[in-house]
């Protein structure tokens, strides 16, 4: 798996990025990470923290569980217990959404708790996006990402890391696609431009002529 692409740029309407990004890779095992603290106080400071534990703690693993797909998911799945239980009441107000996107052979797993997405780029350059984001609107989990992106309720988060709420991630196994461009992407991102915006950006690599109010970020992934 090649990082191809990583962007991320701060909201017109936020006073800080609180947007995060970050990777790891072990022999034959890649980690990719990505959080959207919310507008919520020392939010992305949560974010940091939790992109930084999961990091770590993939980096620091035997491989004998890195290089095994259910041993590695449930490396991660109880790391974020961690920071559930050992990091959120630092940040008893702030609360983030998160993708963690593990890839380990032929195996690709997807755990994600709010409205970071993970799509690909279709043949005919248009995205298909794969994550049901967990927001207002999308509570059966049945709607398109672009009916959600023009809901009002659309910021309304049914599920997120928050000390004040359980952890309930959403965890999904999928086989890594040979020559697919994978995207990782906050709803700054996947809402908040168009799909014409979203692929412009990605063609000429940059946000810089995309305004959105929340921060935007994306990366690609090349399997």
């Amino acid at each position: 798996m090649i990082l191809e692409l990583s962007l991320s740029q701060k909201g017109t309407d936020r006073t800080e990025n609180r947007d995060v990004i970050g990777s790891a890779q072990r022999t034959g095992a890649y980690l990719y990470v990505i959080a959207d603290g919310t507008s919520k106080p020392a939010s992305g400071d949560l974010a940091r923290a939790l992109t930084h534990h999961l990091l770590k703690s993939f980096s620091r693993a035997e491989l004998t569980v890195t290089s095994c797909p259910d041993k590695a998911s449930k490396l991660l799945l109880d790391s974020l217990s961690e920071v559930h239980s050992k990091l959120c009441p630092d940040f008893p107000f702030a609360s983030t959404s998160y993708l963690a996107l593990l890839v380990i052979g032929q195996t690709t797993i997807s755990i994600h708790a709010g409205d970071c997405c993970l799509g690909y780029l279709g043949k005919d350059r248009n995205m298909i996006w794969l994550s049901s984001p967990h927001c207002g609107p999308n509570w059966k989990g049945d709607l398109s990402h672009s009916f959600i992106a023009d809901s009002p309720a659309r910021k309304i988060l049914l599920n997120c890391m928050s000390h004040r709420r359980p952890h309930e991630p959403t965890v999904e196994f999928m086989q890594t696609v040979a020559d697919r461009t994978w995207i990782l992407a906050t709803d700054g991102f996947w809402a908040e431009l168009s799909m014409a915006d979203q692929l412009k950006a990605i063609a000429e690599q940059t946000l810089d002529d995309c305004s959105t109010e929340d921060d935007a970020t994306v990366m690609l992934l090349r399997s």
